[in-house]
């Protein structure tokens, strides 16, 4: 079982030498957002080198355990594993729904890939 998330804002890029992606339920008044970060840095602290998450609230937000992404232009699915699905307070997975045009879905997926630099997730583009 996932949650759904619909999302009206949607947004990548790089700040501050981090790679952002994110999608919420409204740009300025948000109540319900997925938020993906991951520093461009590789840390000694190896778990920081993974994707951090959040769901909602920095109370809901975990370190790695994305196990597959997929992306197509109006949904994107994220399986994740039991431990990360236990932080965030979902079941297995967060699905979003989002609209795109053609081209910030394919600056969505190049920043997807490079959230995956370490190749611990699989990424699906349908």
């Amino acid at each position: 079982m996932s949650i759904l998330l619909k999302a009206s804002f949607v947004y990548c890029g790089i700040e501050d030498e981090t790679i952002v992606i994110g999608f919420a339920d409204d740009e300025f008044d948000t109540k319900d957002y997925v938020l993906f970060q991951k520093s461009l840095f590789t840390d000694d602290i190896p778990i920081l080198n993974k994707v951090h998450i959040t769901l909602n609230s920095d109370n809901r937000a975990a370190y790695g355990g994305i196990v597959r992404i997929i992306l197509s232009q109006k949904l994107i699915s994220i399986i994740l594993s039991k431990e990360t699905a236990s932080s965030l307070g979902v079941a297995d997975s967060i699905d979003i729904e989002y609209d795109v045009d053609k081209k910030e879905f394919n600056s969505l997926i190049s920043h997807f890939h490079k959230l995956n630099v370490e190749q611990e997730m699989v990424i699906e583009v349908k």
